[in-house]
C-alpha cells in the first residue's frame, strides 16, 4: 500500500449514500439547522502498480459535494444548500425517517475510505447530490459520470415555524428565604418559569439584549429590574443546560438559587426582595431570544411582564412597559 505523499494515485472507487436504509434519500426540514449525513465511499490506486493507496486526510478533506444535476460538471453545492464536516447538537432524522447505524469510518487494510458530510438546507425541494475529488494529475473525478454514477436524492420540507400557541409556559413557587445586610433585614422569593414546546422538544436558546453583569455581576441575564416601589423584582433568563445554582440580585442584595430544573425547557426566573427599598429605579432590556427544538425549528420572542410586573410573560414583540 502506497502511503509517501509524492506517490501519485487515481481513483477506482467513488459512492455517495445517505445513512438511510436505502442509502440513496433522506429528508431533512429546509429550517437551515437540521443536518443529515452524506457518506463518501473511495478507494484509490497507484497507477503504474494497482494496488490500493491509502489517501491521507488532507486528500480525503479535498473531497466536494456536488449538484448532482447541475449542466458544468463536478460543481459544489452552495447557495441554500450546503455541508460540513462539523456535526451540530441538532437531531439528524426526522420521526418517521429510519436510520442505519452510521458507518464506522475507520480503515482496515485495503477497505474503501469514508468521508462524512453533515448537508443542511433553507430550500422546500428535491436535490441529487454526487461527490468529487481531484487527483495528483489535474483530473477531476466524480460522480455525475458514467464512471463512478452515484448520488443522494435530499428532500428539503416545509420547516415548522414557532408560535405563542406552540409555547406552555408554566410558573413554578420555587424557594424563599430571608438574609441580613449591614443595614437592613431582607425577605426574598423565587418563582421559576419553564418555557417548553407544544411540538417538539426544545434544544437550544440564543439569547440578545440582556444585562451582560459589567456594573453588577449578578445581574448577569436579568431582562427587567423593578424598583420604584417595594417589591424589588428582578427577572431573569437563562441558557439552557444541566440544573446549576446562580448568584442573583444586586448589591448586598444578594442570594444563590437553582435553575434549569427540567430538560428541555428553558428557564427563566422571577425574583422579589422586600424589606427595604433603596434604589428607587426601574429598566429593562430588550430581553429577545430565539429557542430552537430538536430539529432545529426555531421561534423568536420577548420576554414580558404583567402590569404589576410581578409575573413574566413570553411577547412577540419588544416589551414597551
Amino acid at each position: 500500500m502506497s502511503s509517501a505523499s509524492e506517490v501519485s494515485w487515481e481513483v477506482s472507487f467513488l459512492q455517495v449514500q445517505t445513512s438511510t436504509a436505502d442509502a440513496a434519500t433522506d429528508t431533512l426540514f429546509a429550517n437551515g439547522h437540521m443536518q443529515v449525513p452524506v457518506i463518501v465511499t473511495i478507494k484509490a490506486i497507484d497507477p503504474e502498480s494497482a494496488s490500493t493507496h491509502e489517501l491521507k486526510d488532507s486528500d480525503l478533506k479535498n473531497i466536494k459535494l456536488i449538484d448532482y444535476d447541475d449542466e458544468n460538471p463536478a460543481t459544489e453545492i452552495s447557495g441554500s444548500w450546503s455541508y460540513s464536516a462539523t456535526e451540530n447538537e441538532f437531531e439528524h432524522a426526522l420521526p418517521t425517517s429510519r436510520k442505519e447505524p452510521q458507518p464506522d469510518l475507520s480503515l482496515a487494510d485495503g477497505d474503501p475510505q469514508r468521508k462524512r458530510y453533515w448537508v443542511t438546507t433553507t430550500k422546500i425541494e428535491n436535490k441529487r447530490i454526487g461527490a468529487s475529488i481531484q487527483q495528483p494529475d489535474g483530473t477531476v473525478v466524480h460522480t455525475a459520470s458514467a464512471a463512478f454514477d452515484s448520488k443522494a436524492t435530499l428532500r428539503g420540507i416545509n420547516p415548522e415555524t414557532y408560535t405563542k400557541d406552540d409555547l406552555n409556559l408554566e410558573r413554578n413557587d420555587t424557594a424563599n428565604g430571608d438574609f441580613y445586610s449591614p443595614n437592613y433585614h431582607w425577605y426574598w422569593d423565587q418563582d421559576n418559569y419553564f418555557l417548553t414546546s407544544t411540538k417538539y422538544e426544545f434544544r437550544k436558546v440564543e439569547l440578545y439584549s440582556y444585562d451582560g453583569g459589567s456594573s453588577d455581576p449578578y445581574l448577569k441575564y436579568s431582562t427587567g429590574f423593578f424598583s420604584v416601589h417595594a417589591p424589588c423584582n428582578i427577572f431573569y433568563y437563562w441558557p439552557m443546560g444541566s440544573q446549576e445554582t446562580r448568584t442573583v440580585g444586586r448589591g448586598l442584595m444578594t442570594t444563590e438559587i437553582t435553575i434549569n430544573q427540567r430538560l428541555n425547557a428553558m428557564c427563566c426566573t422571577r425574583m422579589m426582595f422586600t424589606g427595604a427599598n433603596p434604589w428607587e429605579e426601574s429598566h429593562y432590556w430588550e430581553g429577545k431570544f430565539t429557542i430552537y427544538d430538536k430539529f432545529g425549528n426555531f421561534g423568536t420572542f420577548f420576554m414580558g411582564y404583567d402590569e404589576d410586573r410581578n409575573q413574566m410573560q413570553i411577547l412577540t414583540k419588544k416589551y414597551e412597559g
